[in-house]
């Protein structure tokens, strides 16, 4: 019974707040696109890059999950797609949106998108602004940056590799890095129960803070991770379970070759509990996340859970 009522009083604070941002989300991305499509700049700032950028194209919304997420983790802010339509891109956009795939950890809430329209060809370039994590990452792990763009995202950076420098040894296994990460996050992070999404959604509030909520505590997961040597990434949808539906964000890590489910949000007891972490959530399968979490199937497959 403990569990529940922890996951009903979780779930009261969250979805309210993470509804109003996927409201938000929406709205500014609908002012992004047409705000980009009305400037002229946009549109000659795409004709001048066509002939310099290959374009990909795309026949589904599977092909641009995979496109703007394989972009994302190399962290670089680009990402250019080539279908036969306009409408045929939002068609995989908008199917994208209604799964709850596009979340934004490690990047700004929107997505700027400009389009060059001929006969029997679109091609799009969307351009993603990473926030302090991202930039971060930018430079410690896709190496794409010579130095660190902004001051917050030095800080961040030089926290991330402090945590990372303090609890893992390079004789550790795979699975011993993934538990010194997700025990380290509950033990010195607590979930933000003010329901102000917008300051608590990524890593910079929780190293500053100590404090975050279900997409910080995923985003600094995947971070660590993948500065660990880790394949990790951010998987957003929504939860099922307790005080209704609402979105959610979690983590997908790759262990000896196979993919597995880590909620750390949800391993970590509310109210903030010295010394207590759960595994609940811990290198889990798909059959038993669906119990109590939905996502796009474009996500990796988790066949198992971890023999713990």
């Amino acid at each position: 019974m403990w569990i529940i009522r922890d996951f009903l009083r979780r779930r009261k604070y969250m979805i309210a707040a993470e509804r109003r941002m996927r409201k938000l989300h929406a709205v500014l991305l609908s002012f992004v696109l047409i705000f980009s499509f009305l400037i002229p700049g946009c549109s000659k700032l795409l004709r001048m890059n066509a002939d310099t950028h290959d374009y990909t194209v795309i026949h589904s919304s599977q092909d641009l999950f995979k496109m703007i997420y394989d972009t994302l983790y190399r962290f670089e802010e680009d990402v250019y797609v080539e279908t036969s339509s306009y409408d045929e891109f939002m068609t995989y956009w908008n199917d994208l949106d209604q799964q709850f795939a596009l979340h934004s950890a490690f990047r700004e809430r929107d997505i700027q998108i400009s389009r060059l329209e001929k006969k029997d060809v679109c091609r799009i370039q969307m351009h993603m602004k990473f926030n302090p994590c991202g930039q971060a990452m930018q430079y410690l792990y896709a190496k794409n940056v010579e130095d660190y763009p902004t001051e917050e995202a030095k800080q961040v950076g030089e926290a991330l590799l402090a945590i990372r420098n303090e609890i893992i040894t390079d004789d550790m296994t795979e699975e011993q890095k993934t538990k010194k990460i997700h025990d380290y996050l509950i033990m010195n992070c607590a979930y933000a129960l003010d329901m102000d999404a917008y300051t608590y959604n990524d890593t910079k509030s929780l190293v500053n803070n100590g404090l975050s909520q279900c997409q910080g505590y995923s985003e600094a997961f995947t971070a660590l991770c993948l500065l660990s040597g880790l394949e990790s990434h951010v998987i957003s949808g929504n939860s099922t379970f307790g005080y209704g539906e609402g979105a959610h964000a979690w983590c997908q890590v790759k262990v000896d070759y196979i993919w597995y489910h880590v909620d750390v949000t949800w391993d970590d007891p509310i109210p903030d509990q010295n010394g207590a972490i759960r595994y609940d959530f811990y290198l889990k399968g798909d059959s038993m996340m669906k119990q109590t979490h939905e996502w796009c199937p474009y996500f990796e497959e988790c066949y198992i859970d971890y023999p713990l």
